[in-house]
This record gives structure tokens, C-alpha cells and sequence, in this order.
């Protein structure tokens, strides 16, 4: 499987996400649409992308009580988005409702087509004692799941559930994961190109050895967002990962 590439919208409005669209015209790209441009720009502009055949990245991260989320994974798909995501953490009876509500959309006709479900593991924002300390504190027990055996343990669910089509893991957790599970769909965001700023992201890989690892598509936003020339930084990309 070719790793593909996902360039994240992250901007406030409209404006500055369809110009960057316009820089990168014709290249071989996902786009990820978050909740800061999804709350700006509505939903309707994200169901004018899917008419217009742009492939598109929903990533909302719903978390809720089942019938909400799986009506609200509804709405997603009548949108045309290719990917969405859900919080693994809402547990098995949410993922349930969720694939439950697909199948009932699909049979009545309110959806053609199922989008892609990737359930998120663990945000690539944390580090491995913050993430000691956040379990710890809501569990309130002495053992407490490494950031590793977490993102494995969301796998499993993940792998074994008809709702689920992929996760969203750091590049850290790629290689553990698809030596065990083949075919799971891997979204790897914190990617970023050699010599590109951090940022706020802490488990990082550059595009090729994410690749390398096994990671199905890769998620770059402000290497690319932020750059003087965006389409020579996602060409470069493209070209590291094979993809031109």
C-alpha cells in the first residue's frame, strides 16, 4: 500500500484555506479539515468539497454518548467526507452504534457510500509522562498503561471492530502497529520534514521513515501551511514518499 499524503487545513476561514488548495492544484493530495476551519467555514462548504471530488479528511474526533455519535458520523458521510474519526475511548457500545447507524444509512438510501472510521489512539501532543500522569489521575490506580501498551491496546479494538477502518497513531507507535496488524488503516500525523520547527507536536518522524515504518497516510500541516512556497514543500514530500 502507497503512503498517501494529507495536507491539514489548519486556518480559521475559508479565504486562506482555499488558497492554499489553489497553490497545490493537480497534486496528488488529502485535505484534513479540523474543527477550527470546520466551525469557520460550516458544513456545507466541506459538502462543496466532496462535490467538487476533492478527497477530504474530516477530523472532528467525535467522543460521545452512542447514539450521538453514530448520528453524528451520519451527518459526517452525508457530507462526502472520505475519513472522520472517533475517540477509541467512547468504547465498544459507541463504535456498536456507530456501525449500527452506517448500515441503517446506507439500506435507506440517506448515505451511499460508508466513510472511512479511524478511531483515535493517543494525541501526538503528548509525551510519555504526561500521559502517565493524565491516566493516572483519572483512574486513580498505582498501574497505568505506558503510551505504547495504550496505543496497542486501542489497536486491538480497532482492528477487531466492523465500525473501524483505521487509527490515528503518532509515527513513534507506527512500526509496533503494523508488525502486528497487516491491514490496518495507519493516519500518522506529527510528521514533519527534516529541519521543520516542532511545534506543539512531541512524537515526531520525518515523511520517508514514516513511510518506512508503515504508516498509510501522513499528516503535514504547518511545514506546508506556513511556508513561503507550499507546493515546492509538498512536491518534496510527494518525492520522499513516492508519490511523484
Amino acid at each position: 500500500m502507497q503512503t498517501e499524503l494529507v495536507v491539514a487545513l489548519d486556518y480559521p476561514n475559508t479565504d486562506a484555506a482555499e488558497k492554499l488548495m489553489q497553490q497545490l492544484s493537480g497534486l496528488d493530495v488529502i485535505y484534513k479539515v479540523g474543527l477550527e476551519l470546520f466551525l469557520g467555514a460550516g458544513p456545507n462548504w466541506v459538502k462543496n468539497l466532496g462535490r467538487l471530488g476533492t478527497r477530504v479528511f474530516l477530523d472532528l474526533k467525535f467522543h460521545d454518548i452512542p447514539n450521538t455519535t453514530g448520528q453524528a458520523v451520519v451527518q459526517a458521510a452525508k457530507l462526502g467526507a472520505e475519513f472522520v474519526t472517533v475517540h477509541l475511548c467512547g468504547g465498544k457500545l459507541m463504535l456498536d452504534e456507530i456501525d449500527t447507524r452506517l448500515q441503517e444509512a446506507l439500506i435507506s438510501g440517506e448515505i451511499t457510500q460508508k466513510p472511512k472510521v479511524l478511531g483515535v489512539t493517543v494525541l501526538t501532543s503528548f509525551k510519555e509522562e504526561d500521559w502517565i500522569a493524565n491516566i493516572a489521575h483519572f483512574a486513580r490506580i498505582d498501574s497505568v498503561r505506558s503510551i505504547q501498551e495504550s496505543v496497542f491496546l486501542y489497536a486491538s479494538l480497532a482492528n477487531d471492530h466492523p465500525a473501524i477502518h483505521g487509527i490515528v497513531c503518532s509515527p513513534k507507535e507506527v512500526d509496533m502497529v503494523r508488525t502486528k496488524y497487516k491491514d490496518l488503516f495507519l493516519m500518522v500525523p506529527g510528521i514533519r520534514p527534516k529541519g521543520s520547527a516542532l511545534n506543539d507536536q512531541t512524537r515526531v518522524m520525518t515523511p520517508g521513515d514514516a513511510m518506512k515504518a508503515g504508516a498509510s497516510a501522513i499528516v503535514v500541516g504547518r511545514p506546508i501551511t506556513q511556508s513561503p512556497d507550499p507546493r515546492k514543500v509538498a512536491e518534496e514530500i510527494l518525492k520522499e514518499i513516492g508519490k511523484l
